[in-house]
């Protein structure tokens, strides 16, 4: 009888014992568990932070590249100058044109006389 009373005991001190680490677990929790949740939440605004540097970072890389690409474009001065230009190249394509044309007539003419001779030398001269 005696070894079931000091069972029975030893269930209790061991019952108590757990509540008071239950407790005392439940306590570390409500004290701790904000903290965590924060400090989770803090290294993942970190993250963020740091990829959104990073895209800041390589936007300003863009647009020195657009700027640089910008300021080595011709300016209104030099886009003039090559209007100037196209036109003059203009003018002398339509005069290579004309002449052109007056070739080809000569060559027309000179294909008929030479379609004529042609034609004369394979009669045999019969006319």
């Amino acid at each position: 009888m005696n070894s079931a009373i000091d069972f029975t005991q030893l269930v209790t001190v061991a019952a108590g014992i757990l509540t008071l680490l239950n407790l005392g677990t439940m306590i570390w929790m409500i004290f701790t568990g904000p903290a965590r949740k924060l400090s989770g939440r803090v290294s993942e605004l970190e993250d963020r932070a740091s990829e959104q540097d990073k895209r800041a970072e390589r936007h300003a890389q863009q647009l020195i590249g657009l700027s640089q690409t910008v300021n080595a474009m011709p300016g209104v001065q030099q886009m003039h100058q090559l209007e100037v230009a196209l036109s003059d190249i203009r003018g002398d394509l339509r005069t290579i044109n004309a002449t052109m044309e007056g070739n080809a007539k000569i060559m027309a003419r000179l294909e008929d006389v030479v379609t004529r001779h042609e034609q004369h030398l394979l009669d045999g001269g019969k006319r």
